[in-house]
């Protein structure tokens, strides 16, 4: 494990990175999409980026502890690649998760780490329109978040905590289709991990301006969507929000039997969905 990472940000200083990153990307997605009936792709440059912010918020300021030198997942690691920290948080996030959930993306056939199903995890909810209600039950498990980070750690922040749960709420007027079926997921980019402060920004070249490299990165072993489609409601504040998508066979079912129906009112008093 990494005790210490050299030369990253300050997490004091990473937290306005992450939010810029988060801000930017979402506006240009907005922008881009809001009045068109296509959903966002992991195609989409900006989605990268966004993506990369989210899991810099995840990542930001974790406890060393759960900060790993490797994956520790079937890919075979070439001699030449510097090896990047692989923060792992999967537990946290099956504290709130459904059950259901939880097996379908531990049994993805190219995703076989912890790493990558924290990652997996973070696209399926976005698909699914969940991140807000998710991060709103995160927020409220205090016991976990002082266990997995620091006091300095984005999500420690009970004012930051509020700014994403009410900026969060733009992703309702978005409908991803985010590829998490790839195993480039298995491990780490350089972008999450430089803006949460674990490496240099510098090592960006440049930081993610564009979102190309990350986009051609977040490409390969993708596995292409079912073609089936299904309406998903999905209740916000109060309001139900009616979109269409197409689906895989692991997305998060909202209205059947077999899994819980989540509200995504920030007064959700749900808690503890799985134990660990």
């Amino acid at each position: 494990m990494l005790s210490v990472v050299e030369n990253g940000l300050d997490p004091r200083a990473a937290i306005p990175v992450i939010k810029k990153k988060l801000v930017g990307s979402v506006k240009a997605l907005q922008k881009q999409y809001v009045s068109l009936d296509t959903a966002v792709t992991s195609e989409d440059g900006d989605a990268n980026i966004m993506c990369s912010a989210l899991e810099a918020m995840f990542i930001h300021a974790l406890h060393a502890k759960y900060i790993h030198a490797e994956a520790g997942g079937k890919r075979k690691k070439t001699t030449h690649q510097k090896p990047l920290s692989q923060p792992v948080f999967w537990p946290l996030l099956k504290a709130i998760t459904h059950k259901h959930v939880i097996s379908e993306l531990e049994h993805l056939i190219f995703v076989d780490t912890d790493v990558g199903c924290c990652r997996a995890w973070l696209r399926l909810t976005l698909n699914d329109g969940l991140m807000e209600c998710y991060l709103n039950l995160l927020l409220q498990e205090q016991a976990w978040l002082c266990e997995y980070y620091q006091p300095t750690a984005l999500l420690q922040d009970a004012e930051e905590g509020e700014f994403l749960l009410s900026f969060l709420q733009g992703l309702t007027s978005l409908s991803f289709e985010l590829s998490y079926k790839s195993a480039i997921l298995n491990e780490w980019t350089l972008t999450p991990l430089a803006l949460s402060g674990l490496c240099p920004l510098s090592e960006l070249d440049p930081l993610t301006t564009s979102g190309t490299e990350l986009q051609r990165k977040e490409s390969v072993d993708s596995i292409s969507h079912s073609s089936g489609s299904e309406d998903i409601e999905v209740q916000h504040s109060g309001h139900k929000i009616r979109r269409n998508r197409k689906l895989t066979a692991s997305t998060l079912s909202l209205d059947t039997a077999s899994s819980s129906q989540l509200s995504c009112s920030l007064n959700s008093t749900a808690k503890g969905l799985s134990s660990v």
